[in-house]
């Protein structure tokens, strides 16, 4: 592994160690960051493989970052103690409430896997490497709140962000979308996994009510769906579309042929944890979010502006408002655009990853 700059040199570095590149936490705790470092003067980062951390020089590291994963064997712990050595903090990077064991019902109901004795273990893993790491970086405050409770260590926050593929097959996208008139007012539901059946049961029966009031409206559901009796007559009807996944940087145009994404939440301690990904990803195509009022959720979105939030029997008159307002519709999907390009991409994003890695 090559490495930019030693630690008596102006920039710093920090390594990431990983576990695998083929997953989205990857791209957004580790990839996304390093991209956004390119343009730092005061910081790089790189990554490696957990199989290969003997490449590792600690002369030229200032930083080691040990992406979410588990302490099997005794790797990590290894590592941790060798940086230690060579008086190299270590940080642990988490975006999800994972670390408590007190928060396992909570997890099994959310997420339906009902697994308990595999989130004992896992739990447990993971924490033999929290404890020996000196902080934390994460996605939002209330999962940082969290942390500092749990572990009395320093946390810092880290948002999830947008990349330049995302960004440039966006832009790509919006010049096509601005060509193509479509009488159909389609909802979206874009689920990155079977866990969030339960969020869309939220919200269902006024979606259904939506798509029964409006003949010329469709619901558009891609990637994971268990769906109702209700739901699987509309589907039969033509009125549900079902997409299986697709990869991330396709996803952005399948968000772009929709007129409102909808991101419903079960709200708890673990739903407020999760990031604003769903607002963001369907912003930089101008899509108008509706959002549950999930901790990052109201903190993300200006209700009226930025997009809309809304509690169970609220959906119905949200999209209401949107399907007879496309003017203002539009207005709220070009303010959330602007506000995310700031926000989650370019000088603001890296001036946040720079502050983090200072902080902690």
């Amino acid at each position: 592994m090559s490495h930019p700059k030693s630690k008596t040199d102006k920039t710093k570095l920090a390594v990431y160690i990983i576990e695998d590149v083929e997953c989205a936490q990857f791209r957004y705790r580790v990839k996304n960051v390093i991209e956004a470092l390119e343009k730092s003067e005061s910081w790089k980062a790189t990554y490696l493989p957990k199989t290969k951390i003997e490449k590792i020089d600690f002369d030229k590291t200032s930083l080691l970052i040990i992406e979410r994963q588990t302490g099997k064997d005794n790797t990590i712990k290894s590592l941790i103690k060798k940086a230690h050595t060579n008086r190299i903090k270590v940080l642990f990077d988490i975006d999800d409430l994972v670390f408590n064991y007190k928060d396992i019902p909570l997890i099994v109901k959310t997420t339906r896997d009902k697994n308990f004795l595999y989130w004992l273990g896992y739990i447990f893993c993971i924490r033999r490497i929290m404890k020996h790491s000196d902080g934390f970086l994460t996605t939002n405050d209330f999962l940082a709140k969290k942390l500092k409770c749990s572990f009395e260590k320093p946390v810092a926050v880290i948002p999830n962000s947008l990349n330049f593929e995302q960004i440039a097959i966006s832009e790509k996208t919006l010049k096509q979308k601005s060509k193509i008139k479509n009488k159909t007012f389609t909802l979206g539901y874009f689920s990155g996994s079977p866990t969030h059946t339960k969020d869309f049961r939220l919200i269902e029966p006024e979606i259904i009510k939506f798509l029964n009031t409006y003949p010329d409206s469709k619901l558009k559901i891609v990637g994971f769906m268990d769906f109702s009796a209700s739901a699987k007559k509309l589907l039969e009807e033509g009125r549900i579309i079902f997409e299986k996944p697709v990869g991330y940087l396709k996803l952005q145009e399948k968000i772009a042929s929709v007129n409102v994404n909808l991101a419903p939440l079960v709200i708890n301690d673990f739903t407020n944890s999760k990031s604003e990904l769903k607002f963001f990803e369907a912003a930089i195509v101008e899509v108008p979010t509706i959002a549950s009022p999930s901790f990052v959720f109201k903190k993300a979105i200006k209700d009226g502006e930025t997009g809309l939030i809304a509690k169970p029997g609220e959906w119905y008159k949200k999209l209401k408002y949107l399907y007879e307002n496309p003017e203002k519709s539009k207005i709220i999907a070009k303010n959330a655009r602007n506000y995310c390009l700031k926000k989650y991409y370019g000088k603001n994003f890296l001036n946040e990853v720079e502050e983090a890695y200072n902080l902690v």
